[in-house]
Formats: structure tokens, C-alpha cells, sequence
């Protein structure tokens, strides 16, 4: 059976926003803040895992884009909402993440 011949995942998409929810809530518990500097500590690494968790989502999105709903949602993005448009934005999400979330990772570690 193709991918395209799937039925999205219900399951996958309530896994992927429980998960995405537990490391929101978990970053905010610890004391991370918007508008206020990254310091070091717990809930500046559990905010950069979950900055690193959507450019995941976004790579994962690229190569399985008929999955789950929230895939094709990433994939709209991509192809919709972006400038350029097109499924490659999800390899600029992916890096940018990378880049922002390992950068705040460092930070919350204490090695920045």
C-alpha cells in the first residue's frame, strides 16, 4: 500500500501534540519566559528540545507528508504560507531550528 492510499493517523497526531504540549508546559513550569532573556537552567533546555521537537516535525513533514494531519499542516505551511514557496521550506524550518534550538540548548546547559 502506497503512502498516498493512507488514511491520516489520529493516534499519531494526539501522540505529536501531547508530546509537543508536555515539553510547552514542562519549559514553562520551569521558568521560562517569552519576552525575558534565556538563562541557564531547566526550562531553557526543555524550551530549545522543544524548538528542536518542531523542526523535527517540519523534517518529518517533508518526507512523510500524507501521514498524520498535522503533517499536512506543516506541509501547507511550507507550500502556502512561506516565501519562497514549496516543499523544500521544511529543510529552512529544520535548519533554522536547529540553529535557535541548539543555541538555547547550549545557553540552558551553561556552556554559553
Amino acid at each position: 500500500m502506497q503512502e498516498s492510499d493512507r488514511h491520516p493517523s489520529l493516534l499519531l497526531d494526539l501522540l505529536i501534540v501531547a508530546i509537543a504540549a508536555g515539553l510547552l508546559v514542562a519549559a514553562l513550569q520551569f521558568g521560562l519566559e517569552a519576552g525575558r532573556p534565556v538563562t541557564r537552567g531547566a526550562g531553557t533546555i526543555f524550551g530549545a528540545v522543544y524548538i528542536l521537537y518542531l523542526g523535527l516535525l517540519f523534517l518529518l513533514s517533508y518526507f512523510f507528508p500524507r501521514r498524520c494531519f498535522v503533517f499536512r499542516f506543516l506541509g501547507y505551511v511550507c507550500q502556502q504560507c512561506s516565501r519562497p514557496t514549496g516543499r523544500a521550506m521544511a529543510w529552512f524550518y529544520f535548519a533554522l531550528s536547529v540553529m535557535i534550538g541548539s543555541y538555547f540548548l547550549l545557553i540552558g546547559l551553561g556552556v554559553l
